[in-house]
């Protein structure tokens, strides 16, 4: 279907052990999602852990991997030197490079980029504990994370600071949880969220339909934001009133359409390979703005880029053909 030339496939995941988080369980999930789809195509596979760069060993001539390898929390670059080594090796591998992992993982980095080649991005800025000056030009609320964790790693609770007391106060806890790690600072947008799917195939970049994430009966004090507990605690109220839909193109295709323009913007601009989501927000004004690019995002069955696959005719094969492709012809 894809023209695949592999003879083997090596589907690397991070060591997962049942005292781990929820986010870093997820990733066997993910492999799952990834057998399924080998199993579709009829190729022969073997899973393993690899769980540092010294375990990413080199592979016979024919022989791909599929990197899942996540890094675990306080760890953000462990992802990053697993490819580094494989790179360093000469192994294909598919997803992004080290480079690009490494662009993307850095929150700061990524939208400095992004805003450079003229891409919206959220008003922030880089903060101390005391988040001193740094915030006189962003707005109020903020939101505040660490700038390299992802799975909504540090957006526990109520991550909207609504006073500078606030942001002290959140920032000094940030930094002693995820030490050695910026903490960013953004204006909230207070507009609708989307999650876009990116698949390549041989015409290059393609995206999937457009995702929406609605916040259902939110009271006014719940704060409508995709944090920890909503992705990952599943008896809490977040979790169960986080919504995803797929708005209708017929309806709203000239926002849709711009969407869609400023995803496959940030794509090119960060260099992406094979897959990637990317998640952006509506302002006061009702202008999109891009919050992050993932790349390698998740793939486990109930992630929103397998539900964005889903709702456009893919199933596993056609998913892991095409980011097996790509790594082909990388």
């Amino acid at each position: 279907m894809h023209g695949l030339s592999w003879r083997r496939v090596v589907v690397a995941h991070n060591p997962v052990s049942d005292a781990d988080d929820p986010s870093t369980r997820d990733v066997l999930d993910q492999v799952a999602f990834v057998v399924e789809g080998l199993l579709g195509l009829g190729l022969p596979f073997e899973t393993v852990a690899v769980g540092d760069a010294a375990e990413a060993r080199p592979l016979e001539p024919g022989t791909v991997v599929f990197n899942l390898v996540e890094s675990p929390p306080g760890r953000p670059r462990a992802q990053i030197e697993v490819a580094a080594a494989w790179q360093a090796a000469g192994v294909p591998f598919t997803g992004s490079e080290a480079d690009v992992l490494w662009l993307t993982t850095d929150k700061v980095a990524t939208r400095e980029l992004l805003a450079g080649a003229g891409l919206p991005v959220a008003p922030g800025a880089v903060v101390g504990p005391d988040c001193g000056g740094e915030l006189d030009g962003v707005p109020p609320p903020w939101i505040l994370k660490p700038a390299w964790e992802d799975a909504s790693l540090g957006l526990e609770g109520d991550p909207l600071c609504r006073t500078l007391k606030d942001a002290q106060q959140r920032a000094g806890a940030l930094g002693r949880r995820f030490p050695g790690q910026p903490v960013l600072a953004e204006h909230f947008l207070p507009g609708r969220e989307f999650n876009l799917t990116v698949l390549e195939d041989g015409d290059g970049p393609q995206v999937l339909p457009v995702a929406e994430m609605r916040y259902v009966d939110f009271p006014p004090d719940e704060p409508r934001v995709l944090g920890y507990e909503a992705k990952w605690h599943s008896d809490s109220f977040a979790y169960r009133h986080t919504v995803r839909a797929f708005p209708d193109p017929a309806d709203e295709g000239p926002l849709l359409a711009e969407l869609q323009r400023l995803a496959l913007g940030a794509w090119r601009e960060c260099g992406v390979r094979g897959y990637a989501r990317v998640d952006l927000r509506l302002d006061e004004e009702e202008a999109p703005a891009i919050l992050e690019i993932n790349a390698n995002p998740c793939l486990s069955g109930d992630a929103g880029f397998v539900a964005a696959a889903a709702h456009g005719g893919l199933g596993p094969a056609e998913v892991v053909g095409c980011i097996l492709a790509a790594a082909q012809r990388a």
